[in-house]
């Protein structure tokens, strides 16, 4: 994807419409309209994905993925640049513990949206930016109904085709923060 090569192994994701995936990842970039010295948080980050194509417009990537095959294709996806930093972890816990504010979170979950806590975790970060990329319209707008209530506005919410022919559509949703200062605990799920 634009130049860069990817290593992906049996029980690792990557969308296999290349050529909409190359557009996914440079409409995600241009919503996030990041300089090169802002801290970008990748959650849910595969196998490094979006990571790998923020990072040379970004100071600093901080991606979080759960599973162990993804991790380890990550390592060799993301080898040759120096400003991304893996976390092996639950999304929720991570962006818990993060030590520093991000600037801005790319969600881009399984199908069955982000976890609970991973969606409050996002509020308490204090990013003022976050693109939520999504698979399933029903826990996009669950998930993006929680984020609008504690605290974040959308802009734009943008349909991207990824399989002609069938139902499959990505959703590409862009949130600001409403009131930058807000902290706003965000509601869970119950």
């Amino acid at each position: 994807l634009q130049g860069h090569r990817f290593q992906v192994s049996s029980p690792s994701f990557f969308q296999v419409n290349t050529a909409q995936a190359e557009a996914l990842g440079e409409l995600v970039r241009e919503r996030l309209d990041l300089n090169e010295t802002e801290t970008v948080v990748d959650a849910y980050a595969g196998v490094g994905t979006f990571a790998a194509l923020l990072a040379p417009h970004a100071g600093r990537v901080i991606a979080i993925e759960e599973s162990s095959a993804a991790v380890k294709d990550a390592a060799v996806n993301i080898g040759d640049l120096g400003n991304i930093e893996f976390v092996e972890a639950k999304t929720e816990e991570a962006l818990a513990g993060l030590a520093h504010t991000p600037d801005a979170v790319v969600l881009d979950p399984p199908r069955a949206g982000c976890h609970p806590d991973a969606i409050a975790a996002t509020g308490q970060t204090g990013a003022g930016r976050v693109v939520y990329v999504s698979c399933d319209t029903v826990t996009l707008a669950r998930d993006i109904a929680l984020l609008v209530t504690g605290g974040y506005r959308v802009p734009r919410v943008e349909p991207l085709d990824m399989f002609p022919q069938t139902h499959h559509v990505e959703c590409v949703v862009t949130l600001e923060r409403a009131d930058k200062r807000s902290s706003a605990r965000l509601p869970s799920i119950q």
